[in-house]
Formats: structure tokens, sequence, C-alpha cells
């Protein structure tokens, strides 16, 4: 178990213990863990290892992402095309930026020159049109 205090997930499994209207020592045994240890991991002390946290996510009946406080998963087609694309982009942009970082400096201001003009709506485009 980790000794990392974590507040955040002691006070959820706190909630989600007494919304079942269950003791600390009756979650404690269900897990196998000592009462005093999962005393420990409500008050944010220690954290408990990653099987004994699946095991008490089915003890409260809650997932791993509502103990955790994690986001909902991006639900729809479109956010998920969209998290896939930032997350390609990532690395595409910190190889941009380390070519252009490794440019000599005129060729740095010509670099600059070309991205504002690049950047600047075009004549010939409506507004808000790509």
């Amino acid at each position: 178990m980790d000794e990392t205090p974590q507040p955040g997930l002691g006070t959820r499994l706190r909630m989600a213990r007494t919304r079942l209207d269950l003791t600390q020592e009756q979650v404690a045994h269900a897990v196998g863990f000592v009462p005093t240890v999962y005393g420990r991991i409500e008050r944010g002390d220690m954290l408990p290892s990653v099987p004994k946290l699946r095991e008490l996510c089915v003890v409260l009946g809650v997932s791993a992402d509502m103990l955790l406080a994690l986001p909902p998963p991006p639900s729809g087609p479109d956010e998920q095309g969209q998290a896939e694309e930032e997350l390609e982009t990532q690395p595409a942009l910190r190889r941009l930026a380390m070519l252009v970082r490794a440019l000599p400096p005129p060729r740095f201001r010509l670099f600059r020159v070309a991205l504002q003009t690049l950047l600047e709506p075009s004549e010939a485009e409506e507004p808000g049109e790509s």
C-alpha cells in the first residue's frame, strides 16, 4: 500500500460506506483489511492497492471512477474522436516545437512571418469558415 495521503479518496469511501449504513469494521472485514488500516484509508493516511480498491468498489457498490474522482469518459463519437485527435496531435506539436527551436535566427524569423500569414484570415474566406 502507498503511504501518500489522499484525503479525497477517503472522503468518498466514507460517503459510500455511510450511504449503505455500514461500519468501518464491516467494510474492512469484507475486503480483508484490519479495521485500523481501513480507518487510515478513510482518513487519507494510506492508499489501498489496486486489487483492494477494486474490492472496495464491489463491496460499496461504486465505480473506481467515482472513488478516484475521474471525469466521465467521452460519451459520443465526436468527443471520442476529438480525444483521440488530441492525443495524436500532442506528439506532432512536440516534434514541431523541437524543429522550430533548432532553426537558426534568420530562418526562425521567416518561419514566424509565414505562420502569421497563415493565421491571418484570407479575403476569400467568409467569417467563421475554415
